[in-house]
């Protein structure tokens, strides 16, 4: 264990640095913006690097040394005692969420762990969407938990991403909070940020439910966060940033694609676009590009498996099978495995488009008001208690232009794929403007000395539900108290799977559905995949 909290601390003084592009750190909030903005860098250098490299441990390494460049060439920034208190405090968040933990399961086993394996042994293998579908929209970080296999951290480095992103926004939270409180200064934004506070605390604190969805919707929280925060500021604020925030956030999960529309905010308020027009806009650009590439390299598709958005004329392009996934995806979001085990005669094609809305208001709706009623309840508690008879009942212009982006984020989820673990950051997000506008207008400040108090207990209910797992869940297993990532079963044993050679390649098929990390490239053979090599790639496709 003190293993992990040595690593732990060393991940977020080693990747903090390369934010010094984006933010110069000199509180907890500025390292934790630092941070994120590090992890962007770094997702972009482990993207580009895998056009052309596999993303293994020496290569990898680089990353070390750059880091270390940038900490003696800032070391202003980074020799302070402000910079190592903030990555103590990240240490211990990592620590309390990755120790003797799970991996989001089944999906890290499917396709999350697999695609980490695969870039870890080979640069982008083309078409390798047609090894295993969901390859087709992993999430930006998976390359960033595969560039953290390097030579300081081995292969148990990639469980960190995930972590810091958490652990950033945590910090970011609790730092402005407590000033707040310091301050007494409740305004909007404190309340804003208490609510979702308390939803971290709530419903997102195992690091076994993160998967690619939990990192999207903590920077989804930091982002609207920022806007909050910084919308009244007429200086020194790079609107650019937000942008980039955005762009990797629809990364990380592109059904939140209305991550996209907060910044305009910014540009709402000045009516001009001085200060996004920059070198920064410049990297947005490349960003997208060359992700937008790999994309079109891996499956044939700008955003898989959306048809319209695919080149048909590509080798690597299954056409046959686009559509069947898209409405595949959908039907299960919607609640078709509950629907079909009494109407086996309907497709999911019919189902989607006409006769889900039952089904779903009777499975995932009510699993859904389980999770939002009581911290919905706990809201209005706290809002009777310090309710307030006066003020005005005017709603700002930017609370409306708030609430209306997240309606259409809302409504899109709804639309397309209304799993709460796909939307719930616009869900919270809306509630939390709403708690933020009430609290601001309507409570009695001399009611709120016992503030800190509840932020304490907040970060108890944290620490004894994550110690609760270390302490007492099942400790005998391999690479014991690192999270299990090796195979499906709770001994965590490293599996030999079965393969397959075609032209050469020898290809892993899993004994039990799960590749896990195990031997790449691993995944679903079917009897047509071919495999050729173009100018030193692969390609992998299929012939009906």
């Amino acid at each position: 264990m003190i293993k992990i909290i040595f690593s732990s601390f060393l991940v977020t003084l080693l990747y903090t640095p390369f934010g010094i592009f984006f933010y110069k750190g000199n509180n907890l909030e500025k390292y934790s913006l630092q941070l994120i903005f590090g992890l962007i860098i770094i997702s972009f250098f482990a993207l580009t690097l895998n056009f052309f490299l596999p993303l293994n441990n020496i290569y990898n390494s680089i990353l070390i040394v750059l880091s270390i460049v940038i900490i003696f060439i800032k070391r202003d920034i980074f020799f302070k005692k402000e910079f190592l208190f903030f990555c103590m405090i990240s240490s211990i968040i990592i620590f309390l969420l990755v120790t003797n933990s799970n991996v989001y399961r089944p999906d890290a086993g499917l396709y999350h762990l697999p695609y980490i394996n695969l870039i870890n042994e080979d640069k982008i293998i083309i078409g390798n969407s047609n090894l295993h579908f969901r390859f087709g929209h992993t999430s930006i970080i998976q390359y960033t938990s595969a560039v953290s296999n390097n030579l300081i951290f081995g292969l148990n480095g990639i469980v960190f991403p995930s972590a810091l992103i958490a652990s950033a926004v945590i910090i970011n939270f609790l730092y402005n909070l407590i000033n707040y409180i310091k301050l007494k200064k409740l305004n909007f934004h404190f309340f804003f940020l208490l609510s979702v506070f308390i939803f971290i605390i709530y419903k997102m604190n195992r690091y076994s439910e993160y998967g690619n969805d939990a990192p999207a919707h903590f920077l989804m929280f930091l982002l609207v966060s920022e806007i909050v925060k910084n919308f009244e500021t007429t200086k020194n604020i790079e609107i650019s940033n937000y942008f980039i925030l955005a762009l990797f956030i629809i990364m990380n999960k592109i059904i939140i694609l209305t991550s996209i529309l907060f910044p305009f905010i910014f540009l709402i308020n000045r009516k001009n676009f001085r200060n996004i027009i920059n070198k920064k806009f410049i990297f947005i650009l490349i960003f997208l590009i060359f992700w937008c590439l790999k994309n079109i390299l891996v499956s044939g598709c700008l955003v898989y498996p959306v048809k319209f958005t695919c080149i048909e004329g590509l080798v690597w392009t299954d056409k046959e099978k686009l559509e069947k996934i898209a409405t595949d995806n959908e039907a299960w979001a919607k609640g078709w495995p509950e629907f079909r085990t009494t109407n086996s005669k309907i497709k999911q094609k019919e189902f989607t488009s006409n006769i889900w809305l039952n089904t779903w208001f009777n499975n995932h709706f009510l699993k859904i008001l389980e999770i939002l009623v009581p911290y919905i309840l706990f809201l209005i508690a706290f809002l009777f208690y310090f309710r307030d008879k006066k003020k005005d009942y005017l709603i700002d212009y930017f609370i409306k232009i708030l609430i209306g982006f997240c309606v259409i984020g809302i409504l899109i989820w709804f639309y397309k794929v209304p799993n709460f673990r796909y939307g719930y950051s616009n869900i919270i997000i809306l509630l939390s403007i709403i708690f933020g506008f009430l609290g601001s207008k309507y409570l009695k400040i001399s009611k709120f000395n016992g503030l800190k108090y509840l932020i304490i207990i907040l970060l108890t209910i944290f620490t004894l539900k994550n110690m609760n797992r270390i302490i007492f869940e099942k400790k005998d297993y391999y690479n014991y108290p690192w999270p299990k990532f090796y195979s499906f079963d709770n001994n965590n044993k490293i599996r030999d799977h079965k393969y397959k050679i075609i032209n050469n390649k020898r290809i892993y098929i899993p004994n039990d559905g799960y590749c896990m990390y195990s031997k790449a490239p691993c995944g679903e053979i079917n009897k047509e995949l071919k495999i050729k090599k173009i100018k030193n790639y692969l390609v992998m496709f299929t012939e009906s």
